[in-house]
């Protein structure tokens, strides 16, 4: 499909790409589908973005997250799966099938334009090429860098580094929104989370209830914008951080301040759901975050 073709209304960022592994998540013995890839392309729709998806999947996954997307897979043997456990309201994960190899630029279909905007999806150490899609130098690139914060154990067991790994240091540059949780930052040394935002544009935490901080390097200091969470009736929380880190890469050209806002509607809309069930209209959202319909002030990352 040609660039003109996946063109929407003049708001959109023109192109974007989303890149990562779909999952399959057993959550007490049930699998749903699943995978930051797969929440940030029901982000993208929700927004009225349609972008160039490019993910790993078996050919038992469940795509249908990206059915209003130009869709591109690398087929698997197998879905990577994930299972999920919740005691006393803390999540542990256990990987029960991988990837047997990582998502590059290479796998992108050769008629796919050069992205300005990027969101990369990373769930484990291996599962994207993250170095090699960053030197694309997309204008804003958002990586979800949970999988750079793990290691898995010989039985599966996912467990959090205590400090920030060398790979994410090193994808800490000035282009790139590093988009983490305080699950990830709350064990890390003090000043950690501030030398990432002196190397990146920017970091993103969200903080579950709490909402979310985006902090940035001012001049010599930091500057830390928080944003509230929105009230919302939870249903199931996975999937939140990465629609509220795609939204905000999407709308950050209206300043962060408006896009911090919209991808708070984002992600209280996305807990109220199960699994990754399509998100409201961005009407709707809008409404929701107190954004007047229309607005020229949420103009997408990449308008021109």
């Amino acid at each position: 499909m040609t660039e003109n073709a996946v063109r929407t209304d003049p708001l959109s960022p023109e192109p974007v790409l989303l890149v990562g592994a779909v999952t399959w998540d057993v959550v007490d013995g049930e699998r749903v589908p699943g995978g930051a890839v797969t929440y940030a392309a029901r982000a993208a729709t929700a927004l009225g973005v349609r972008a160039y998806v490019l993910v790993a999947a078996g050919d038992d996954a469940d795509l249908d997250a990206f059915a209003e997307h130009e869709l591109a897979v690398v087929r698997l043997e197998q879905t990577m799966t994930l299972e999920h456990r919740f005691e006393a309201g803390i999540r542990h994960q256990r990987v029960l099938s991988r990837p047997h190899r990582g998502l590059h630029p290479s796998d992108i279909p050769s008629d796919w334009p050069k992205p300005r905007t990027m969101v990369l999806g990373t769930l484990l150490p291996d599962d994207i090429d993250a170095p090699a899609f960053l030197d694309l130098a997309a204008d804003e690139t958002a990586l979800i860098a949970q999988g750079m914060q793990r290691r898995v154990a010989a039985d599966g067991t996912i467990e959090e580094l205590d400090a920030p790994s060398e790979a994410l240091r090193d994808a800490a540059r000035s282009s790139v929104t590093l988009c983490l949780s305080s699950d990830e930052t709350d064990r890390w040394p003090e000043g950690a989370v501030a030398d990432l935002a002196g190397r990146s544009r920017r970091v993103v935490r969200t903080l579950g209830a709490a909402g979310a901080e985006i902090q940035t390097r001012d001049g010599d200091g930091d500057r830390t914008l928080r944003v509230p969470a929105l009230p919302a009736t939870v249903v199931d929380t996975t999937g939140a951080g990465d629609v509220f880190a795609t939204a905000l890469i999407l709308a950050v050209r209206a300043g962060e301040d408006v896009a911090g806002r919209l991808a708070a509607a984002c992600a209280a809309a996305c807990v109220e759901r199960r699994a990754s069930a399509p998100l409201p209209a961005r009407t709707e959202l809008e409404a929701r975050a107190g954004i007047a319909p229309g607005a020229n002030d949420v103009r997408a990352q990449g308008d021109r």
